[in-house]
């Protein structure tokens, strides 16, 4: 495993952000906190760091503040071979509802997630002391819970990936199944289980070994921090994403450790900014509704492009799309989506080829991809976030803070982050033609989306920032404590 650094974040800067009921609340949960992790390391294991990756959102700020505190909080990712990411990927989709890669769960892929899981755990456990807490997070770690349980450890399994298997398909209630009987032996030796949703909750785990907890979006992140409009347009366009030159030539920053740095052009630092797979940069003067996610077929990418190249008679002449995600690794499942999406793109006719765009940004700098989607939703005219699925859209979050209206899919924790036609709109995923409208209506009346806007803003200020995410998780660690 490696060791992810995080700088410790002083939950004094949360605070401003709060109202007074929900500072005092925060302030009593923190006296709990400390009492309950006193002479205790809590460990966080993630597959991955990767800029993009939900669990890695959620982690790094929680930790982060968890340090803040004084608690001896760490974060792991897992080092694995490219087998084992596809085939946790496979997990994740199956447990989706989604036929994934294709592939299998056999004997075959059980042996290879053992025995690499056996290798981290390895790497880790002779630092694990009697009552250290380890939260493992996706799939892709449940296998750790027995060795890491057996080091001493209290062992929480939090999935951030889930489906509502009565409405599933059939072909994809099958394969959630088999991922269910896949990950159960592993999850018989967690003392307990996090999710997003109440419908995602394991088949085998018992609702008293279960807690409900959505997430959370850090608003001082550089993914959420407040930028003035000449500073997202600065980010937006030295990214090579809209067209048009930025008000500034570089965009200073802190990062998380303090040090200063600068955002600069893309093409003056590589010779071409290489962001954009099709399309081209955003034009000046467009109304854009930008979809921000991973390339995985699940958010719905394709489907999206496809659907806004049937109806564009239906909205303004001059609203551009805009699909942005992380620059894939070669010959990854992610990969595969992005070109997927842009052959699907180049198939469509030139007049709505012309009116999408295709951004995949570079995402080893975790910070400075942070920054490049903040500025892109706070630019964009509407932020949309299409899924098929979805257990919780932190990029609807993400948007609803910037006071950005969202039309957003009425799937799985989405329904919990909107209310429809009062901080947002929702619609069926299926159904292009609703899509469509609903984001016209927000393009043509731009009153009401502000005050949509607004609204959302409100909406995640009182329940999807830390300090409800941070007090629930310290409920269900001392919920697992007592179950250990």
């Amino acid at each position: 495993m490696r060791t992810i650094d995080v700088a410790p974040l002083p939950l004094s800067e949360l605070e401003p952000h709060l109202d007074e009921i929900a500072a005092h609340r925060l302030r009593d949960g923190v006296a709990a906190a400390q009492a309950l992790l006193e002479g205790r390391v809590l460990w966080t294991v993630t597959p991955t760091d990767q800029a993009g990756a939900g669990p890695v959102e959620t982690v790094a700020p929680l930790v982060g503040y968890a340090r803040g505190l004084g608690v001896d909080a760490r974060w792991l990712c897992l080092d694995a071979p490219a087998e084992f990411i596809a085939l946790s990927g496979r997990l994740h989709s199956w447990i989706h509802g989604d036929i994934g890669d294709r592939g299998r769960l056999g004997d075959k892929e059980r042996d290879l997630y053992e025995h690499t899981l056996a290798s981290n755990a390895e790497n880790v456990a002779g630092d694990i002391c009697e009552g250290d807490i380890v939260i493992l997070h996706d799939p892709a770690t449940a296998g750790l819970a027995r060795p890491l349980k057996a080091a001493g450890a209290v062992v929480v399994w939090r999935c951030h990936a889930g489906a509502d298997l009565a409405t599933a398909d059939p072909e994809g209630v099958e394969d959630a199944q088999r991922a269910w009987a896949f990950l159960d032996r592993y999850l018989e030796d967690a003392d307990y289980v996090i999710v997003s949703c109440e419908e995602y909750r394991p088949p085998f785990t018992e609702p008293e070994a279960c807690a409900v907890i959505p997430p959370s979006i850090n608003p001082d992140s550089p993914k959420n921090r407040v930028l003035d409009m000449d500073e997202a347009w600065s980010i937006a366009r030295l990214a090579g994403i809209f067209d048009g030159e930025p008000p500034f030539d570089a965009f200073p920053f802190i990062r998380g450790d303090g040090r200063t740095d600068a955002l600069r052009s893309a093409a003056a630092e590589n010779g071409e900014s290489g962001v954009m797979r099709a399309g081209g940069p955003v034009p000046l003067g467009a109304r854009t509704i930008t979809q921000v996610s991973r390339w995985d077929r699940l958010k719905g990418m394709r489907e999206l492009a496809i659907a806004f190249a049937e109806n564009l008679g239906a909205l303004p002449d001059d609203a551009h799309l805009l699909l942005v995600g992380p620059r894939p690794g070669s010959g990854t499942a992610a990969a595969r989506v992005l070109d997927e999406v842009v052959e699907a793109v180049e198939l469509l006719p030139a007049a709505a080829r012309s009116r999408i765009h295709i951004a995949a940004v570079p995402a080893q700098d975790r910070e400075i991809n942070a920054l490049v989607v903040n500025a892109a939703q706070r630019v964009s005219s509407v932020v949309t976030q299409r899924s098929i699925v979805e257990a919780f859209g932190l990029t609807v979050a993400e948007a609803m803070w910037k006071k950005t209206p969202v039309v957003a899919s009425g799937v799985g924790g989405i329904r919990t982050q909107v209310t429809d036609g009062v901080d947002g709109a929702l619609v069926d995923p299926h159904d292009g033609a609703a899509w469509a409208q609903a984001v016209a209506d927000l393009l043509l009346f731009p009153e009401r989306a502000a005050e949509m806007g607004a609204t959302a803003h409100e909406s995640v200020r009182r329940s999807f920032l830390p300090d409800r995410h941070l007090l629930q998780v310290l409920d269900a660690l001392a919920a697992a404590l007592e179950r250990s």
